[in-house]
Parts: C-alpha cells; sequence; structure tokens
C-alpha cells in the first residue's frame, strides 16, 4: 500500500492541510493494471475534517478495491475558495501520477460529507470556473471531477434549510446574500457536473434533507444520472452508520443505514462509468 501524507498548500492554506493517500501497491500476480480512486473530504461544519469520516471510509472502500485518500482541507479561519483550490490541487495531483500510482485517471470520484458534501459538490460545480482554474499551474481537463459520491450533504444556502455554521465558518465576514447565492450548489448545477450517488436520513435534523432533494431536483432538470437514498431513521454524522464510526456518545450508529456502502460499491462498479474496466466486469 503506498500510505503517505502529502502537504497541500494554497493560497488561504493551513500549516496541515494535506491529503493522505491509501493506495493499492500494484502487483504481477493481481490482473489490475489501474484503479478508481476516490478522494474523501470529511465533514465538520468547515471547523473541523471528522476522523469518523475519514480512515474507516477510506479502508473500507480500498478493502472493496478502489484507491483511497483523504483530503484534510483547510478549514475555518481560512475561507472560500481556500478548501475548492486544495481540492483541485489533489485532483491534478492524482492525475499528473496516474500512471506511477497505476490510478485510472477517468474514473476519480470526490466523496464528501455534510460540509465536506459541500466541498465535493461545490467542486462538482466550480471545478472549470476561472477564479479556480487561472489558480491552479494545470490543465483544465485535469481538473475534471468523473463522479460525485455524497452523504448527508450540505448543499444549499436559502435560509430555510442551510446548515447556518457551515456557511459562517466557510465565508467569515464575506458571510451576505451574494456569497450565499453564489454557494447554494443547486443553483450552480450545469453540464459540468458529474453524475452523483447521495443518501441522507429523513430524521437528520442538523442538515435538513432538502438539502440533497435540492440537489438531486438539479440534475434531474439537467438530465444528469444520479442515484438517491433516503433513509427513515438515523441522526446527522452517520458515517459508516456502524461499530468502526459510532461516536463517544454512542450515536452514529444506525443498522438500517449500514447498506448505503454496498449500494455505493454498486452504482460506483456497475453503473455506465465502469463499463469497459479491467478487473471490473
Amino acid at each position: 500500500m503506498i500510505h503517505e501524507r502529502i502537504a497541500i498548500q494554497e493560497e488561504g492554506s493551513l500549516p496541515d492541510a494535506a491529503v493522505v493517500t491509501y493506495l493499492w501497491g500494484h502487483s504481477e500476480e493481481i490482473p489490475i493494471e489501474k484503479r478508481p480512486l476516490i478522494l474523501i473530504c470529511p465533514g465538520g461544519g468547515y471547523q473541523m475534517t471528522s476522523d469518523r469520516e475519514a480512515e474507516a471510509v477510506a479502508l473500507k472502500l480500498m478493502s472493496m478495491g478502489f484507491h483511497t485518500a483523504i483530503l484534510r482541507y483547510s478549514v475555518s479561519p481560512a475561507r472560500f475558495p481556500t478548501a475548492l483550490l486544495e481540492t483541485a490541487r489533489a485532483v491534478c495531483l492524482f492525475r499528473e501520477h496516474a500512471k506511477e500510482w497505476h490510478i485510472d485517471s477517468e474514473r476519480i470520484v470526490l466523496m464528501g460529507f455534510s460540509a465536506g458534501g459541500h466541498l465535493a459538490a461545490g467542486y462538482g460545480v466550480f471545478w472549470n470556473k476561472p477564479f479556480l482554474t487561472e489558480k491552479m499551474k494545470c490543465e483544465q481537463e485535469l481538473l475534471r471531477p468523473n463522479a460525485l459520491l455524497l452523504g448527508y450533504p450540505v448543499i444549499t444556502a436559502e435560509e430555510a434549510y442551510r446548515h447556518e455554521g457551515s456557511f459562517r465558518e466557510l465565508l467569515g465576514e464575506a458571510f451576505g446574500q451574494e456569497m450565499l447565492e453564489l454557494l447554494s450548489l443547486e443553483k450552480q448545477v450545469g453540464p459540468q457536473t458529474p453524475k452523483t450517488f447521495l443518501w441522507n436520513t429523513f430524521a437528520d435534523t442538523t442538515v435538513p434533507p432538502e438539502n440533497a432533494l435540492l440537489w438531486v431536483q438539479a440534475l434531474l432538470k439537467h438530465k444528469i444520472p444520479v442515484e438517491y437514498h433516503l433513509y427513515e431513521k438515523g441522526v446527522h454524522g452517520l458515517s459508516l452508520a456502524n461499530e468502526l464510526t459510532r461516536d463517544r456518545e454512542g450515536e452514529c450508529y444506525q443498522k438500517e443505514c449500514q447498506s448505503w456502502i454496498r449500494l455505493a460499491e454498486t452504482w460506483l462498479k456497475y453503473f455506465p462509468f465502469y463499463i469497459g474496466m479491467s478487473g471490473y466486469s
């Protein structure tokens, strides 16, 4: 396994911003020449990057045959668009090293939970915008995400459904109507936005389930493929929803929701996204 921490430093980055890799080592005994990579953006309200939505998820996905990596992006007091720039740098890094690390450069997936879901979805709509591309010494096509995988994501900045804390931490003094309009991601969906798998729960009182529904509706409007699962039970921040990611309060365990990771695996492996892939059928 190629396991290392690689510093990511962009304008406004905090000193500990980095990407942590969990990449399969290539073996002549295994007839898989290249694997998709899933870049995980943990949640944490733009105040932290949660450990509960990081290594356990990366290793679970790795056990399914995927390369994975965790983006420890900059949070408050860093402000928008620092975390987006770091995401772009990480995507570019993996494409530039695709041959060396046996990564399928046409199968780079961004995965995000909660506020990390806002970051991943934000990258899905902003990856080709000048405010981002002009700061990257990287060809624009190298920045393209091929798919999104979102868990109970923050999507909208509309007052009725927004997670107030995430936007205040992300924007700081720039918090205001103009930036809230820009960061209501359902309003930014267009042809550049990749296909998406997402899930959340009806019982989530922290990030209302309408966030995911608004994203789904926007994708449908633009005829972008989407798979969506709304579970009835479950608090916010479930991660894998099992014993590995149960929190200190004994919550974030919900047996009914544990199926999401297998549903995501099926979507990733057998969606048209995967036709013709060496090592998968």
